[in-house]
């Protein structure tokens, strides 16, 4: 058994690059919100909201496969080219953050802002996953050894470190469907949930063990 592990310089890039945009995540969820955009017909803004996030996930899933492919897997990339693939990575996380903002900060008022309270909820739900992950990741590209033993893992023979983002609905959701169906009821124009209402589980996994405990490049 051994207590050192050489991370690869190009995952040691990775976690550095992949630290701010972590720590920034942490900070944008951390912010008290502020309400200070008026709106006016909150079904069509859930609407809008729900339609957006139907296609949020697909975005980030293909930056994540491109950050395997092209740094993990990829003895030869250089650094610059790690932190422009974190990059490409970021673009889709800050349009959900973007999106995430923009809810929080609706001024709605009476039995809307129920509706606006569900749908910031299932944005922070989503975005939470995605910090975990992140800090999950950073944590142990920067001490693989404390990664491991922490999920029990033996420090021998052949080791892997799955890092696997899980993006499930939030609870909020289904309330927020409630709700939109009163409003229908009512006469008021109501959405589908489409994915986000019927996938419970959307699992990207990434299995860097090979890279983590190879050689160092």
């Amino acid at each position: 058994m051994t207590d050192t592990i050489v991370v690869p310089h190009r995952l040691q890039v990775l976690g550095q690059a992949l630290k701010p945009v972590w720590m920034n995540l942490k900070e944008c969820l951390d912010r008290p919100s502020v309400t200070n955009v008026p709106v006016h017909g909150i079904i069509d803004v859930v609407s809008d909201h729900l339609s957006y996030l139907q296609g949020a996930v697909s975005p980030l899933a293909r930056r994540i496969d491109d950050l395997m492919s092209d740094v993990v897997s990829n003895e030869g990339v250089e650094d610059a080219d790690v932190y422009r693939a974190v990059g490409r990575f970021e673009t889709p996380l800050d349009d959900l953050v973007g999106h995430y903002q923009e809810a929080r900060s609706l001024a709605a008022y009476g039995g809307e802002s129920e509706a606006r309270d569900y749908l910031v909820a299932v944005y922070r739900h989503s975005l939470v996953q995605v910090r975990d992950w992140l800090k999950d990741l950073v944590d142990a590209l920067e001490d693989p050894v404390s990664a491991a033993r922490a999920r029990g893992i033996p420090i021998e023979g052949q080791v892997e470190l799955p890092f696997t983002l899980t993006m499930t609905s939030a609870p909020e959701l289904d309330r927020l469907s409630a709700w939109l169906s009163r409003q229908s009821s009512s006469g008021r124009k109501g959405s589908g949930l489409g994915f986000w209402g019927t996938v419970g589980a959307f699992v990207l996994g990434w299995g860097i063990g090979d890279a983590l405990f190879g050689d160092d490049d």
